[in-house]
């Protein structure tokens, strides 16, 4: 592999910033659309921060590992991020993630050119790398305790007990990129005077998307054995997670309706987080508002039976709302209630 300086790590990043560039929307249509919102750092430090956590997701939901393979991989994985560790460390730990498991899909081209991403995060101010690798390494944690979980469990479907066991998944899996986005806008010196309000709100900012791709696509998980609806909401409803890709419009609304108060509470303090930006931050407004407006405009379309899936029309639409909402938080704050509303009389 030869050592790498920082001249000959110029020559090559060139390229590997398109790859990455490239790689996002294939892997993320939503991110891509509002990652591509910020500027100059702090949009190459997002960028790379939202791949490296995407190649742990596919460590964690892939079809193709065991329970046990995946607690190693992840293991192996959280090993790059620790200890402040060289580029060339990096690499080599790096190397033999690459071939655990043969699949053709834009999430796997992700894993094999991972170091790709890497040497891109040593082209990044030191600074960065100091706040995304400790996030990094919980968040690779979090899951292998998850996985860990469901192969001690030996459940076909390993499922979350309580609303509890929901918030602390979400926390690892989401809730840290939420702290990690903070630390990366507080770099900027028009928002560093706001980080300690920020950070009232950051764990639930992260988690609002989450959620709410929880509620959209249970069906999916199931498939993979997993069930992210925890076991008191199904229970109440009396409906075991076998049953959950049948169920009536009368049992999705009994799920929902205890749910819906949970993430409504997560999109307060999300709609907080946003409020506490100044409008004239647009870029990072735009970043924050267009997967908030997403997901409960997602959240109502479910919740009205409508599928678990807005129309290109409608994306359409709210994008060029979010323009609007990034200049305004009155503008924003009315559209939500708007729906909050509508989603608290869906239940009445």
């Amino acid at each position: 592999m030869g050592t790498v300086t920082r001249d000959n790590l110029h020559l090559r990043t060139k390229g590997d910033w398109e790859y990455c560039e490239e790689t996002l929307p294939k892997v993320s249509r939503t991110f891509a659309l509002n990652v591509g919102q910020l500027e100059g750092d702090t949009y190459r430090a997002v960028l790379l921060g939202y791949l490296f956590f995407r190649i742990a997701d596919t460590f964690e939901d892939n079809m193709y590992q065991s329970e046990f393979e995946k607690i190693r991989a992840l293991d192996d994985y959280s090993k790059i991020f620790r200890g402040n560790r060289s580029l060339d460390d990096r690499l080599k730990l790096y190397e033999s993630l690459k071939f655990r498991w043969h699949e053709e899909s834009p999430d796997k081209d992700l894993v094999e050119n991972g170091d790709r991403v890497i040497y891109c995060y040593f082209a990044l101010p030191d600074r960065y790398r100091k706040i995304m690798d400790p996030c990094i390494v919980r968040t690779s944690e979090g899951m292998a305790k998850f996985q860990k979980r469901k192969l001690e469990s030996s459940s076909r479907i390993f499922q979350l007990r309580d609303i509890g066991d929901l918030q602390d998944y979400c926390y690892y899996v989401a809730g840290v990129v939420g702290m990690m986005l903070t630390r990366i806008f507080c770099e900027q010196l028009n928002i560093t005077g706001l980080k300690s309000e920020l950070e009232k709100h950051q764990v639930r900012f992260g988690t609002a998307l989450q959620l709410t791709n929880i509620v959209k696509d249970y069906q999916k998980d199931l498939r993979r054995g997993w069930c992210y609806i925890p076991a008191s909401v199904t229970g109440k409803c009396n409906i075991s997670p076998e049953k959950l890709n049948s169920l009536s419009d009368s049992q999705k609304k009994g799920i929902l309706k205890m749910l819906v108060p949970e993430i409504l509470d997560v999109y307060d303090s999300t709609l907080k987080y946003i409020k506490a930006i100044p409008e004239k931050e647009r870029a990072i407004r735009m970043f924050c508002v267009i997967p908030f407006v997403l997901a409960y405009n997602t959240l109502l379309h479910i919740t009205e039976m409508k599928g678990n899936k807005i129309s290109r029309e409608q994306v359409t639409t709210i994008l060029t709302k979010c323009s609007l909402y990034a200049r305004s938080n009155r503008l924003l704050e009315e559209d939500y209630l708007r729906v909050a509303s509508k989603l608290g009389q869906s239940f009445s």
